[in-house]
């Protein structure tokens, strides 16, 4: 079993064990995906991709790590929301692609998510959040590490 797929395991059992037998909630996605772009926001600001203005200042990589897995387990639990069985390892983009076009695709795909619920963009949301921690520096084990 590798990392990403255990990592989604570790979110399915919890939510398990918090909602059986639902049908599909929008209103409670709707929410979560809510709370899922504040943590995208709040690691862009940790980690300075459009606080131009605080460069002086550190980041402090266990802080963004925090809080960039706390989005992690939002997305997770998203995908579970919508009865999705399992996920595909994400695929590489080019480093080229600025920091702030992948927040920009993030919050693209959350909106997109929002109005069709369609798989194939949650699958492109955790591609695009996947890249953006791994481009931050976080690795896929720090975040299963994290989340259990």
């Amino acid at each position: 079993m590798n990392d990403l797929t255990k990592l989604y395991q570790l979110v399915v059992n919890h939510e398990l064990a918090t909602f059986k037998n639902e049908v599909l909630d929008t209103t409670r996605i709707k929410k979560k995906l809510l709370a899922f772009l504040n943590d995208v926001s709040e690691v862009g600001e940790l980690t300075h991709v459009y606080t131009f203005w605080e460069h002086d200042q550190n980041i402090v990589h266990e802080e963004v790590l925090e809080t960039y897995v706390e989005g992690m387990s939002i997305l997770m639990s998203i995908g579970y929301e919508m009865r999705i069985d399992e996920v595909r390892t994400s695929q590489e983009i080019p480093e080229t692609i600025p920091l702030e076009d992948l927040l920009f695709a993030i919050y693209q795909n959350a909106i997109i998510l929002k109005n069709t619920y369609d798989p194939l963009v949650y699958q492109d949301l955790l591609d695009d959040y996947f890249h953006l921690g791994f481009r931050l520096g976080i690795s896929l084990e720090e975040i299963v590490n994290s989340y259990e």
